[in-house]
């Protein structure tokens, strides 16, 4: 592809240094970058690389400075966001997926009472409950289990050993990536004088509304008697626990490992990092963004940035870490003053 039509297809605002007929035929890491590659810096980390990548084109921020002039580096592709327009470079020479056939395999299992748009395509080994409906164009990968009553949209991915328990509403262009389970029953018990605990049935269900993404191996838990909702637009990463009756708003996005304890509720774009966790019964307020493993204990009603455990606003934690870090010397300060106070008190 000509450079200039990839400058195109991406969106540029600005193309600085080129030729003009460059041929990119491929997308590469900035580190790994090779003529005839096209790569991006989005994070100041990385712009080290810009003089010593090999690649024949970058992807920046409009406001990112090049240290180097004509003919010296790789030509530049000025972009609003330069993530986004890497990904729309990816676009360009990402492998086809073929999507499978529609049709139900022999070895599925489907009640008869399961209505299953002719265009889906439902793999090996699936299992089927009774009443539920699958949309067009969706594809259930094997050995994947949809429980009776579940209503699944068109376009929908739900990938290998997924489990999709009985009347969990799933909306359009859903992804489900392999090994998830979505609907099992909360974490509620009540604890008994003995000792022991008391199981209290989980009644609810789970709503993944259009355009929600889910990870490997990630758990969404059904409520016990309303519904956890995943609002649309809403990405989640593999290994993540969302419990009973939580809520998550529109277009927030978390890394692996992270967890949302039950009846929490998190506001429109919030990002949360890898392992940070929320407790229960609490709120975010929309763009929130949560540090990784940090620890949420208390309602988030301000946007901005938190990190910590306990969570905190960003300023006021690194205040508190810059503090921590005077501590040993200041004890030891502390130490000398005693010994000096205390030689001056002998007789």
């Amino acid at each position: 592809m000509n450079i200039r039509e990839l400058a195109k297809h991406i969106g540029a605002v600005h193309l600085e240094f080129a030729r003009g007929d460059e041929e990119i035929t491929c997308a590469t890491g900035v580190e790994d970058g090779i003529p005839g590659a096209v790569t991006f810096i989005g994070n100041p980390l990385y712009e080290r690389y810009l003089s010593s990548t090999r690649a024949s084109a970058v992807i920046l921020n409009e406001y990112m400075k090049v240290p180097y002039g004509l003919g010296e580096g790789p030509a530049v592709l000025r972009v609003s966001n330069a993530y986004e327009g890497f990904a729309r470079a990816l676009e360009l020479f990402s492998p086809r997926r073929e999507r499978p056939p529609r049709g139900i395999h022999p070895s599925a299992v489907v009640d008869p009472t399961a209505h299953i748009h002719p265009d889906a395509h439902i793999g090996t080994h699936v299992f089927i409950g009774a009443r539920a409906r699958i949309g067009a164009n969706t594809v259930v990968g094997h050995a994947a289990y949809i429980g009776p009553d579940t209503h699944i949209g068109e376009d929908c991915e739900i990938h290998p050993n997924a489990t999709i328990y009985d009347r969990m509403k799933i909306g359009n262009r859903v992804v489900i990536g392999a090994g998830s389970v979505i609907g099992f029953d909360g974490f509620g018990y009540v604890p008994m004088g003995d000792g022991s605990y008391r199981k209290i049935p989980q009644i609810g269900i789970v709503v993944l509304e259009d355009d929600v993404e889910i990870g490997a191996n990630t758990t969404i838990d059904r409520a016990t008697v309303a519904e956890t909702r995943i609002h649309r637009g809403v990405k989640l990463d593999n290994l993540i626990q969302i419990a009973h009756n939580v809520e998550l708003g529109e277009h927030t996005a978390m890394a692996a490992q992270s967890g949302i304890s039950g009846s929490t509720k998190l506001g429109k774009r919030n990002i949360v990092g890898g392992q940070a966790g929320f407790t229960g019964h609490i709120q975010t307020a929309d763009g929130v963004i949560v540090g990784a493993q940090s620890g949420v204990s208390k309602s988030v009603t301000k946007q901005g940035l938190y990190m910590g455990s306990p969570a905190r606003n960003s300023r006021e934690m690194l205040k508190l870490e810059g503090a921590m870090r005077s501590l040993p010397d200041l004890i030891e300060r502390v130490k000398k003053l005693e010994e000096q106070l205390a030689a001056k008190a002998e007789p």
